[in-house]
């Protein structure tokens, strides 16, 4: 039983294989491979098997949408410098010394892991494949400390080389010494051939003319091609080259120590880097299929697993590859699961088969197709394909034979999940027997539920699929005014198969064509023409709405633009009145401001008279009673008033304050709302009793005429208003005003804010509040000085 299972797992296997290359997977793999940068990664690309899980296939999409984001954020991010460490590993393993190329080969890698892993951490479906890999950053460290980007084993590899390193140096250096003096000498100028040092099997030789060979005393060690030259060691330096050799061989050992315990430590992080080249090759592969999604344009799928398909805009990635190609918009799945498409040959029938079935297996695994946002595909288990003509002489096979034999396998094996793609459909036969073994087969596929487009030049399928529940007509379109196909498809209407308009355009004789439609029946005929008038209105439909889109598009561009017109024009309109009402308010601060000049200037002279009138007055009542009063004390010497001090003034009734007195015995009094100036011999003190109560306002100086109660500063800017208020206050102040009334108005509250806050602070103001109900409410400030 166990072999059977196995038999048949292997025979599905070599279905969805055969399924694979007639839809041009491979095609697709080798696309991929090209964009690697690893031999590890290239393999996996070669090997690329599309998955039959849904959370699967989502993963493998979230890894390429991934990777499109980390090379639009880094375009420079990649494997560089990672190498193909793998048989280096397996020497290692092997108790093998690694050569120094090997080592470098084995750092670089790990460096490059250690860049590529920070570059993918933000990237949580690519920092996921890293998960397991740690790259021995150690062992990199060491290998670069040790061996030079040439290959080269540094002296600082080990203390012991270096020391061996420097005693190489030296006993060369003694050798050259000597050498030079030997071919320097007389002794030797005339038997060498020419006065120089070479080597022979690692030793130090001079080139003696074959004839004077017996002259140099040493070792032969080889001679020219003709048999002129000699190479000796001459005997004078024989102890100088034994230790120069000693040396090298001392040299060679310790690399090769070295090279050995590299080799060993490599051996010991077998385990991390096989994670890590594991790592490697699998973000090249996502990273190759970020670069490939970005070559053809794609978007990410929709996936599902309730077979539905609905492709928009759908290209072939090998037409995308080789130039221009038209989009087509293909549904399957839901209230219809078998697609029937007729229509002219070379219409591209066959191509829209192949692009179905590509672009399900390319978004199983985890590549992004080239066709609008949102396309949905379905992830299926299995994928049989009946495209192409397989005949084979060799196996005795016919065009029928190879397609029946496709077709046996799909009815075979496909099942409820299962996508089937059969073209031209009980084609090369009998037409009749031919189309009614098609319509079985498309029965028998409906009944299972598997997902089916079919191809076909029937007029029998044609109308299957217009009375069948379940299955649904489209159409290749053609351009019956240029007799060429526009390869887009349409859903709903069966298509002519034009071959009598094709065969003209191609050259056939118009005789013969003419004789060809003798022999058509009226019932073919009449189904051909409906077809084409059916094809001829929807295209004329097509234009109509075309011209209706663009009729829309320039309605709500125009629409647009007028809306942005008006709304220019309220903005300028609404500049203007805010200007305007700008120039009004200055207007009106500059009509109040002179009113109230004029005011004070009137109120000023009226001050003027009525106390001129007033000291005339006052002289007049003063000298008639010191002529009939008796005398009372007055103002001496001997009794001072302090100036501020409270007095009284002969003839006036009111108490006033003593403001100054000047060298002339004149003193200036403030008496109510007047200044009075009087002969200090007037004034006596007065007592507490008369004197006006004391308050804690600062003393004021100056003269101030009548004050308003109330100031209105509507329609004033802050500073201006400010400068106008503390005048008032002032004026207030001196006027003997205890309560005021401010109006500001509500507005924005801006003039409110900086009028309290300027009462706040100001030094005449010993308490405001907002005015109540019945004074302007919060528009209007209660000010006591």
């Amino acid at each position: 039983m166990a072999a059977v299972r196995a038999g048949l797992a292997r025979s599905l296997e070599a279905v969805n294989e055969g399924a694979l290359a007639r839809l041009e997977f491979p095609a697709i793999r080798r696309l991929l491979a090209d964009r690697t940068a690893f031999a590890p990664g290239r393999e996996l690309a070669e090997a690329l098997h599309p998955t039959t899980d849904l959370r699967e296939a989502e993963r493998l999409q979230d890894e390429t949408a991934a990777a499109r984001a980390l090379l639009r954020a880094s375009p420079s991010a990649g494997l560089r410098g990672a190498r193909d460490i793998r048989d280096a590993l397996r020497r290692a393993r092997l108790g093998g010394a690694l050569d120094p190329e090997q080592l470098v080969a084995v750092a670089d890698t790990v460096r490059a892991a250690d860049r590529l892993f920070g570059d993918v951490h933000p990237y949580p479906p690519l920092a996921a494949r890293t998960r397991y890999a740690r790259p021995p950053t150690d062992l990199a460290a060491a290998v670069e400390n040790a061996i030079g980007p040439t290959g080269d084993v540094l002296d600082r590899a080990s203390a012991r080389l270096g020391s061996l390193r420097g005693d190489l140096r030296a006993a060369q250096a003694r050798l050259q010494q000597r050498l030079d003096g030997l071919v320097r000498s007389p002794e030797l100028t005339r038997v060498l051939q020419d006065p120089i040092v070479t080597q022979r099997g690692g030793r130090y030789v001079v080139p003696v003319k074959a004839e004077h060979r017996a002259a140099v005393k040493g070792i032969v060690h080889d001679q020219s091609a003709s048999g002129q030259t000699v190479f000796i060691e001459p005997l004078e330096i024989l102890e100088a080259n034994n230790a120069l050799r000693e040396a090298e061989l001392a040299e060679r050992v310790e690399v090769q120590r070295i090279l050995e315990d590299l080799s060993r430590r490599v051996e010991r992080a077998g385990e991390d880097l096989d994670a890590v080249t594991t790592a490697l090759a699998a973000i090249d592969l996502v990273l190759a299929k970020a670069h490939l999604a970005e070559s053809l344009e794609s978007t990410r799928p929709d996936l599902n697993a309730e077979g539905l398909l609905d492709i928009i805009q759908a290209r072939h990635p090998l037409l995308v590859e080789q130039g221009s190609v038209v989009g087509i918009d293909v549904q399957l799945g839901g209230d219809f699961r078998v697609l029937v498409v007729t229509g002219p040959n070379t219409g591209g029938k066959t191509v829209t088969l192949k692009t179905i079935g590509l672009l399900t297996l390319m978004a199983a695994a985890g590549l992004q197709l080239p066709t609008a946002a949102h396309s949905r595909v379905p992830v299926v288990r299995r994928v049989f394909a009946d495209i192409g003509d397989e005949q084979s002489i060799a196996q005795s096979l016919s065009t029928f034979s190879s397609h029946l034999r496709n077709v046996v396998a799909t009815l075979a094996d496909a099942e409820r999940g299962d996508l089937a793609l059969l073209d031209e459909v009980g084609a090369g036969t009998d037409p009749d027997e031919g189309a009614a073994l098609a319509m079985a087969v498309l029965e028998t596929l409906l009944e299972r539920g598997v997902l089916v487009a079919a191809t076909t030049h029937y007029p029998e399928l044609k109308a299957f699929a217009l009375s069948t529940p379940g299955v649904r007509n489209a159409s290749m379109e053609f351009d019956p005014d240029t007799l060429r196909p526009t390869f887009r498809l349409h859903l709903g209407l069966p298509g002519a198969s034009n071959a009598f308009a094709i065969a003209e355009r191609l050259g056939l004789e118009r005789s013969v064509l003419t004789r060809a439609d003798a022999h058509l029946s009226e019932l073919h005929r009449s189904l051909e023409r409906t077809l084409r008038e059916a094809e001829r209105e929807r295209t004329e439909l097509a234009t109509a709405l075309e011209t209706a889109r663009v009729a829309e598009a320039d309605a709500a561009r125009a629409a647009g633009e007028a809306e942005g017109d008006a709304a220019r024009i309220r903005d300028d309109a609404a500049r203007a009145l805010r200007r305007a009402r700008a120039e009004a308010d200055e207007l009106l601060l500059q009509a109040r401001r002179a009113l109230r000049q004029a005011e004070e200037a009137r109120d000023r002279a009226a001050k003027r008279n009525l106390v001129e009138d007033a000291r005339a007055a006052l002289a007049e009542a003063e000298t008639a009673r010191a002529a009939s009063a008796p005398t009372e004390p007055r103002m001496t010497a001997a009794i001072p008033i302090a100036v501020g001090a409270p007095v009284l003034i002969d003839g006036v009734s009111e108490p006033g304050t003593l403001l100054s007195v000047d060298d002339r015995g004149m003193a200036d009094v403030a008496a109510g709302a007047l200044r009075l100036r009087v002969p200090a011999a007037q004034l006596r003190p007065a007592r507490e009793s008369e004197a006006a109560p004391r308050s804690d306002r600062p003393v004021i100086r100056g003269s101030a005429p009548s004050v308003p109660l109330q100031l209105d500063l509507r329609g004033a800017r802050a500073e201006e208003a400010l400068a106008v208020l503390d005048r008032y206050l002032n004026d207030a102040a001196v006027a003997g005003v205890e309560r005021i009334r401010i109006v500001h108005g509500k507005g924005t509250g801006a003039l409110r804010a900086a009028v309290r806050a300027a009462l706040a602070e100001h030094p005449l103001v010993r308490e405001h509040e907002p005015a109540g109900p019945g004074e302007g409410g919060d528009g209007a400030t209660i000010v006591r000085l």
